[in-house]
């Protein structure tokens, strides 16, 4: 099924659960963009209070822990650091919207743990205070 790929001037949003990130240390785990289907967000359809609402809507129930912030990245910058980190490795980022978020994208390759890591490099993080603070209200 052909999907139309998302443009490398466009921003990118990755939900981020609690398991792939310790706020108090600020260690981050490869699981970020480790794997193939990698889920994304597209922020020129949704901006980034809306796409948490969605990733706590879908994602809060999930082995990984819920979700406690965002990664945004250039589609550009993305493909560019893989073409960096391995000349054979191309990435796509795909719009995949789905019933509910209409700005679901994907990037279908497979992400090594050194690409990943490289990736997460350039994340600027975004930490969802109002969750983190209702959180440690309960």
């Amino acid at each position: 099924m052909f999907r139309p790929e998302v443009s490398p001037e466009e921003n990118v949003l990755r939900a981020i659960h609690s398991a792939w990130w310790d706020v108090e240390t600020d260690q981050k785990s490869s699981s970020i963009f480790k794997g193939e289907r990698i889920s994304l967000n597209r922020l020129k359809m949704l901006d980034l209070r809306s796409s948490l609402n969605v990733f706590h809507e879908t994602l809060d129930t999930s082995p990984n822990g819920v979700i406690i912030g965002a990664g945004e990245i250039n589609v550009g910058t993305l493909i560019e650091i893989a073409q960096a980190h391995h000349v054979s490795v191309v990435l796509t980022v795909e719009e995949d919207p789905l019933p509910g978020n209409p700005a679901h994208a994907e990037i279908p390759q497979k992400i090594s743990k050194g690409l990943a890591n490289k990736i997460i490099e350039k994340l600027i993080f975004h930490r969802d205070e109002s969750y983190l603070n209702q959180d440690k209200r309960s």
